[in-house]
């Protein structure tokens, strides 16, 4: 086998668990170091602008000064951060991450795929864990490599990612997605109209034409 790449925190993530696990860890590295704290169960804030990553700085940058985001809207506004989508680009370029494969248990979603390479690589980096030079100190390392339910305080784990039920209603009576909670008021009112349109038209027939 080839000798295991150099990879950082933010790589393995990707590598491991795509980029929702990339955010995720960042989330962690973030909390567990004290520059985001937890305002309420699923409710993050900034308290220092401290950046040691590109990842970390767009996580921060997507909570924001006003704070009160939850990490469903986090994910939401660095879907198409250039930070974030480095990560992937570089793993590609180094063949360990091939084209993207439709999610097994999210119909219509995809995920990114490590290649037979890329495979090889995560076997070794979690048999043995490499040093963690971006967030020691921090469960950071073990969340990319094994995902949230090997965190070790799962107390903590809960309040930064379990959220409550949604206090925005659709129209039609619907709750609507958390993610909305947070949003900026334009978007989540758009959002919420086109959420509120398409479930009207599954019962009634609506197309969203125009007369």
């Amino acid at each position: 086998m080839k000798t295991t790449p150099q990879l950082d925190l933010y790589e393995i993530a990707c590598l491991a668990g795509g980029l929702p696990r990339v955010v995720d860890a960042a989330l962690v590295v973030l909390v567990e170091s004290g520059r985001v704290r937890v305002t309420s169960p699923g409710e993050l804030a900034t308290v220092a602008l401290t950046r040691r990553h590109p990842v970390e700085a767009a996580v921060l940058d997507a909570i924001g000064p006003a704070g009160h985001r939850s990490a469903e809207t986090v994910r939401w506004r660095l879907t198409i951060d250039a930070r974030i989508l480095e990560v992937p680009r570089r793993l590609r370029e180094a063949g360990l991450l091939g084209a993207g494969v439709l999610h097994p248990s999210r119909p219509g979603r995809w995920h990114l795929a490590p290649t037979h390479r890329g495979r090889q690589v995560l076997h070794a980096l979690r048999e043995t864990p490499p040093p963690d030079h971006i967030a020691t100190g921090t469960s950071g390392l073990t969340v990319a490599l094994l995902g949230l339910q090997h965190m070790p305080d799962q107390a903590l784990r809960a309040a930064i990612f379990e959220q409550p039920p949604s206090r925005i209603t659709l129209e039609t009576g619907v709750p609507a997605p958390h993610g909305l909670d947070h949003a900026e008021g334009l978007e989540a009112a758009r959002r919420a109209s086109a959420e509120a349109k398409a479930t009207a038209g599954r019962h009634v027939g609506y197309t969203g034409s125009s007369m």
